[in-house]
């Protein structure tokens, strides 16, 4: 069975959890003998203007030369909009090609994304276009955010009408999408993408983040939190991994305010990452948007590291019932600080989470997800 993956960037630009997926689908495929064949259409990192965002005919029309060429059985779409554009669906459909498409956010429920509105409340339903221009976060200005509302709305209208099947990472992501889509489809959870590197021949050293430095990821709240433990606990260190458009301001403030041990480390390799997440004590999530799921979440606990995440993570339910690590509500301050504190002076409870991840993570293997996307494939036809 042929299967042609579509995703605005190609493998050549692995830039975030999308790119990495498709990479380790396909390198996967290629070791287990799999009777898939995959195709991996995405194009280089590159501007678009606003004609293109809403409709790009040169990459349409790749697209169509792709599909005449490689003739797939299944269409499997994951992040598009820019610079791909849904408009190849109508000719896939008309080839009779089925059509998969991943959710991997909420930007097909709300275009703003983070599910949040200006008071800073979750949005349990998206109701209109003045609602979301006006108060749904984050917001640019009002002609941009009536062009994206624009640009949304017109892509949605041609996915709901061509796809044959959804998928998504998290139950909260798929209960969205059946009322927003109507279509059918089912939550399938990431697997972990790097092997598993349990291990106690490691020194615990720091508390850890990796990420995109932006204002949603909650690190400024992190740091906040660390300021207050680091006066109890002057010894302790934060580690901050990756790097974005607030890392200035996080650096001044803690520049500023004087907080010492916290270290800015910028963007690492895989080979780095693994030696840091060994290294350290555990990991902190503070998300301050609704996240479909949380794969560096997965990344730590494939460390032996337990996490403490913000309630707007996806997998949330997962950590607290499998009880890999500990949770609080999202702008919390106060109580990211209590949870931080129970795993730097409660052994009991840490080791008790440790000893969890190894079951847990037996449930999270590239060859049971592996098997679950071939029965998606199969069950179309």
């Amino acid at each position: 069975m042929k299967i042609l993956l579509i995703n605005n960037f190609n493998s050549e630009n692995r830039l975030g959890g999308v790119e990495h997926y498709l990479h380790e689908l396909i390198e996967y495929r290629n070791k287990n003998n799999s009777n898939l064949i995959f195709k991996w259409f995405g194009k280089d990192k590159s501007k678009t203007n606003w004609i293109e965002k809403f409709y790009n005919k040169t990459i349409t029309q790749e697209i169509i030369q792709e599909i005449e060429n490689f003739k797939p059985d299944v269409i499997h779409c994951f992040s598009i909009g820019a610079p791909v554009t849904p408009h190849f669906m109508e000719y896939a459909r008309l080839k009779g090609i089925k059509i998969v498409f991943s959710f991997r956010d909420y930007y097909y429920i709300c275009p703003k994304n983070h599910m949040l509105n200006d008071k800073n409340e979750v949005i349990s339903e998206h109701k209109n276009a003045l609602e979301c221009i006006l108060h749904h976060q984050p917001k640019r200005n009002i002609v941009f955010d009536t062009l994206l509302f624009l640009k949304q709305s017109y892509h949605k209208k041609i996915i709901k009408k061509h796809i044959d099947y959804f998928l998504t990472p998290s139950d909260n992501l798929t209960q969205f999408v059946k009322t927003h889509f109507q279509k059918q489809g089912k939550t399938l959870p990431n697997p972990l993408l790097i092997e598993k590197h349990l291990t106690s021949n490691n020194e615990d050293k720091y508390i850890l983040f990796v990420g995109r430095l932006v204002p949603e990821k909650g690190i400024l709240t992190l740091i906040k939190a660390f300021q207050n433990i680091a006066k109890e606990f002057p010894n302790e260190h934060l580690w901050i991994v990756g790097d974005g458009v607030q890392k200035e301001e996080l650096e001044n403030f803690t520049k500023n305010n004087n907080i010492a041990n916290v270290s800015f480390l910028g963007n690492k390799n895989r080979e780095d990452l693994q030696e840091i997440y060994l290294n350290s004590k555990f990991s902190v999530v503070p998300s301050e948007y609704l996240e479909s799921y949380g794969n560096v979440i997965l990344e730590s606990l494939s460390f032996g590291k337990i996490v403490i995440t913000s309630d707007l993570v996806g997998i949330k339910n997962e950590i607290e019932l499998n009880r890999v690590g500990l949770t609080y509500p999202f702008y919390n301050q106060k109580a990211l600080e209590e949870n931080m504190l129970q795993l730097l002076t409660n052994s009991e409870l840490k080791n008790e989470l440790v000893n969890n991840i190894p079951s847990y993570l037996a449930t999270k293997t590239f060859e049971k997800h592996f098997i679950e996307l071939t029965e998606v494939y199969e069950n179309l036809f």
